[in-house]
């Protein structure tokens, strides 16, 4: 009987085990999702479900719908289906000993817009490498541009200025990407909110992110049919400044056409400087102090785009041609100067600079599902730019003058393979290259010819690794190859090797830690290489530096991530060493300063970072954030600063109306690039907006109770040192109105995204 007993208590714990350590093959449930309108649905939840509704594993869908659930026993299941904008469907499944192909889903339109859907539970969902952050109603119908929303998101730790459109965090700026392709401002400017599925939020990033300080994908519907007419105005009130657009889109089957239009100015009176400055010469001491009486800037901007797509099952293919203009009519001072030291006098001065780009590209992009498991991208951009700089000085009776035509071709090429594996494992191969060829004609006090071609390189291998449930290693080994040459110099050439290193541990689902190294470099501006002499008064020079080489930086970091209910938090410890820094240089040579850049020594920052997000209720949101860094460059004379700071963010959602509140700390802080230590005023505002179908409207202001704020700069070279104040009509009580309107017709489309770069690439040494 006891023999019975225990063969019966052994056959007992060999079933339990079995049950909890299954020993049986695994297999894999793929197929493909899509809308009402044969839209495929990328990103959208898959859960695979037990028949008591029992979670048993989780993925979203690709860019083309489609989904693979691997490690899957033989037995009934349920399969979960839900995106927004759609009704959850839940369809039964059977896995019996061979992998399963499911028919394609189709899920029925809810019959509303994006804006009326409700998420339930937390929109912070803390997936493998990033954090998903899902949209809810009140968020997406109280925005207008993907900016809106993703201030409406409230992501710990992300500072976004709606206004300027920067995005950035405690290290440096966030990188933008629209369904994984890198964005400019006005590519996230003209985002519909509710054609936004979700924002994956790259906090400690890999892979394609892998180069970005912090990266924000923007996940979007793609439809197949109709269009849209879209009209936007911001007029700023204060100061003159305006910001107007017009966006057309039509789709049919696998193909849409877009074309999208602008116009923006800006024309600012009022800026006052104080600025007192002194030279060291080997022999004497001159003093300076510089007084701005009187500054008008104007400026203005016009851009276009022309853009094709093809979206099938296995490609995604498009081309786009677009022209941007920048001018820059007047940007003059009146300044009223007195000098004292080895010299005494007063005198006047009057500086007049104006500019005017123009720039066409052509770009092609490809993105190849090869296999099931294989995918190839590749993107071609080429540019020519054509730029014009004229700025003159006067002082008393002399005359300074710099007139200089520039013309840039620029090729940029970027091909990537990913191939996914076993257990969620996976290898990247991702090849980058972007050449400029720059030639540049000066005229004026240095006659001089110019011409620069650079390149660079990099090539990275990504291998992705998962242990268990909880810990995942990303290994990310590359090298980057920089060549360049300034007319008259030697070729200069910097191989270097890149890595980094994470390693990912999450208990659940809800919290996680990353521990992050890294090692990489950067490259300095091209004007930055340009050894023409300018002008910038009768006694300072600015001059490039043709051989400096690439700064390299090691990174080490730590991330805390936790969402707790109502609440979200993130924590972030992150260490910086810059080896071999491009620095602010001045010496002097004969009777003249000059102003240049070194290449040595290194610089250091220490940062730290708390973001607390809080959903009070479902119409009252706010968001708290508080950083630390301590910054210290090394050299001749090493320099060391501390910087305390906090945000603060309100939003309260009530039917058609918003009201938004916010305000920021002052802070000080040394610029470890230029060595100055700067100091900027605190910052606050509010606006009220209105929503209603296809209109919005927007108020709102900025400091409207400061008169004064003042930007403080001093900085200490040695032979030179300066202290600068400055007051702005920008900076303080100023306000805005922005209305747009969208109109669809057919089918609702997505507005497409503009992929107008407005960045004009030059390489003329220009006087700051």
């Amino acid at each position: 009987m006891k023999r019975q007993n225990c063969i019966m208590r052994i056959l007992v714990f060999s079933i339990f085990m079995g049950y909890i350590l299954p020993v049986f093959p695994q297999y894999t449930i793929k197929g493909l999702l899509q809308g009402t309108e044969q839209t495929v649905l990328p990103y959208a939840s898959v859960r695979l479900l037990r028949t008591d509704s029992t979670f048993v594993s989780g993925t979203v869908t690709d860019s083309l719908g489609c989904y693979h659930l691997n490690q899957v026993s033989s037995n009934d299941y349920l399969l979960a289906f839900s995106t927004i904008g759609y009704k959850p469907q839940i369809i039964p499944v059977t896995v019996r000993n061979a992998n399963v192909t499911v028919s394609t889903v189709t899920l029925e339109s809810d019959n509303v817009i994006l804006g009326e859907v409700v998420v339930k539970g937390s929109s912070f969902i803390r997936k493998e490498g990033h954090v998903l952050v899902i949209p809810d109603k009140q968020q997406v119908k109280h925005a207008n541009t993907g900016y809106d929303l993703l201030y409406n998101l409230m992501i710990p730790s992300i500072d976004v200025n709606k206004r300027t459109g920067e995005v950035t965090t405690f290290g440096g700026s966030v990188s933008l990407y629209i369904n994984g392709e890198k964005a400019d401002y006005r590519d996230v400017q003209s985002l519909r909110p509710r054609d936004i599925i979700n924002v994956e939020y790259y906090d400690v990033p890999t892979g394609k992110y892998s180069g970005d300080i912090a990266a924000i994908n923007y996940v979007t519907k793609q439809y197949r049919s109709g269009g849209y007419i879209s009209l936007d105005g911001k007029q700023t009130i204060g100061y003159l400044a305006g910001d107007y657009n017009v966006g057309a889109k039509i789709s049919h089957g696998n193909t849409s056409y877009s074309v999208w239009g602008g116009y923006n100015m800006k024309d600012v009176e009022g800026t006052h400087t104080e600025k007192y400055e002194s030279i060291y010469f080997p022999d004497y001491e001159v003093r300076r102090n510089r007084l701005t009486g009187s500054a008008d800037n104007r400026s203005n901007q016009q851009y276009a785009q022309f853009k094709i797509s093809n979206i099938t099952k296995k490609h995604n293919l498009s081309a786009q041609v677009s022209l941007v203009r920048d001018d820059v009519p007047k940007e003059s001072s009146n300044d009223q100067l007195a000098y004292s030291g080895h010299y005494s006098l007063n005198s006047h001065s009057a500086e007049q600079k104006k500019s005017e780009s123009l720039q066409p590209s052509v770009s092609l992009f490809g993105n190849f599902k090869l296999r099931k498991n294989q995918e190839l991208e590749f993107k071609v951009k080429g540019s020519y730019t054509q730029n014009d700089y004229l700025r003159t000085y006067v002082e008393d009776e002399q005359n300074s003058l710099s007139d200089v035509n520039e013309d840039m071709y620029t090729i940029e090429f970027s091909g990537k393979y990913t191939i996914k594996m076993k257990h969620q494992n996976s290898l990247n191969i991702a090849l980058m290259h972007q050449h400029n060829i720059s030639s540049s004609l000066y005229v004026g006090d240095y006659d001089s010819w110019q011409h620069l071609w650079s390149g660079e390189s990099l090539l990275f291998l990504t291998y992705s690794q998962k242990w268990g449930r909880h810990l995942n290693l990303v290994f990310s080994p590359g090298m980057s190859m920089l060549n360049y040459r300034v007319h008259g110099n030697e070729l200069q050439q910097y191989i270097n090797p890149r890595l980094r290193l994470n390693l990912v541990y999450q208990p659940t689902k809800k919290h996680q830690i990353r521990t992050s190294f890294s090692i990489g470099n950067s490259t300095p501006q091209r004007s930055f290489l340009n050894d023409v002499d300018q002008t910038i008064d009768f006694l300072q020079i600015q001059r490039g530096n043709p051989d400096m080489g690439t700064v390299k930086f090691y990174r080490v970091g730590i991330v805390y991530g936790g969402l707790m209910g109502k609440f979200n938090l993130q924590g972030l410890l992150n260490y910086t060493g810059y080896i071999d820094n491009v620095f602010a240089q001045y010496f002097i040579e004969g009777d003249k300063l000059i102003s240049t850049y070194r290449f040595g020594d290194n610089a250091h920052q220490l940062t730290a970072n708390i973001g607390l997000s809080y959903r009070v209720t479902d119409n009252l949101r706010a968001k708290l954030s508080g950083n630390y860094m301590h910054a210290i460059v090394c050299g001749a004379t090493p320099m060391t600063y501390n910087n305390v700071g906090g945000q603060l963010d309100v939003n309260y959602f009530w039917k058609d109306f918003s009201v938004n509140l916010y305000g920021g700390m002052q802070t000080d802080y040394l610029d470890v690039w230029t060595l100055a230590y700067l100091k900027e005023p605190a910052v606050y505002g509010a606006s009220v907006s209105w929503s209603h179908k296809g209109w919005y409207l927007e108020v709102g202001t900025e400091n409207p109770f400061t008169k004064h704020a003042r930007y403080k700069e001093h900085a200490d070279y040695g032979v030179y040192k300066y202290n600068q104040v400055q007051t702005s009509r920008i900076n303080q009580q100023t306000g805005y109105v922005k209305v747009a309107y969208t109109f669809d017709f057919g089918r609702k489309t997505s507005r497409d995204k503009n992929d107008v770069d407005r960045n004009i690439n030059s390489a003329i040494m220009k006087v700051d």
